[in-house]
């Protein structure tokens, strides 16, 4: 019977500490939706290398971009038409002056990217 009281208490403490240790496990941030992640990645990515010409709210009023139209991202003026395709293309492919990021960016860092600036020019033009 020592073995067996033994394995109960054992088991009786293991259960208490794995029931402390998730009372001290902080909450999990609540996720968004697809939509609302991929433009909060794209503001990472956008600000580690899209932000030094495009400036950090998308304006273009930088000493690099300012003399170019097409750098302001919220104006809602664009070179082409301005879909999510033409931009994504653009990123990818680049467009003097603007220098391409494929190869230097993922596909998903892409798209998060596009997601982001598409979110500027709603925000710039309301």
């Amino acid at each position: 019977m020592p073995g067996y009281t033994l394995r109960v208490a054992r088991g009786a403490i293991l259960t208490a500490l794995l029931l402390l240790l998730a009372s001290c496990r902080e909450a999990t941030l609540p996720t968004g939706d697809g939509e609302a992640q991929r433009i909060a990645a794209g503001r990472i990515v956008y600000e580690r290398k899209c932000a030094s010409c495009h400036g950090p709210d998308g304006d273009g009023n930088t000493v690099t971009a300012s003399k170019f139209p097409y750098a302001n991202l919220i104006d809602g003026v664009w070179r082409s038409e301005g879909t999510a395709e033409v931009i994504e293309r653009q990123i990818r492919e680049g467009r003097d002056p603007m220098p391409k990021f494929e190869g230097k960016l993922t596909d998903e860092e892409i798209r998060q990217t596009v997601s982001f600036v598409l979110e500027l020019s709603r925000e710039g033009t309301r």
